[in-house]
């Protein structure tokens, strides 16, 4: 065992990126959520936008504008297939992906 590492623990040696997502408007990200596959989506800390990402490519796929009329950041989020939950400063907001 590696000192100072149990051996039950995870040790990833290199700690190097392999990828990196730029934000378009470099705003601070307040979360960020993965479905265990290709997506991701991220929470921004200005004017409660969220963004789906692939992670097989750089760019954002889409972007949602939530918070109106007042800034709030993303605290929260949840996302599938067919649903994104989003938790801002006063309100709970769904989008629903299968609505036509």
């Amino acid at each position: 065992s590696t000192p100072g590492f149990p051996r039950s623990g995870l040790y990833c040696p290199c700690r190097k990126c392999v990828q990196e997502w730029e934000e378009p408007h470099d705003s601070a990200l307040y979360c960020v959520r993965s479905d265990k596959n290709h997506m991701i989506a991220s929470g921004s800390s200005y004017y409660g936008v969220v963004r789906l990402w692939d992670k097989r490519q750089t760019r954002c796929l889409q972007s949602f504008h939530l918070s109106s009329p007042t800034s709030s950041p993303v605290y929260c989020l949840r996302f599938s297939t067919t649903h994104l939950y989003a938790a801002l400063a006063s309100a709970l907001h769904v989008l629903d992906f299968t609505a036509p």
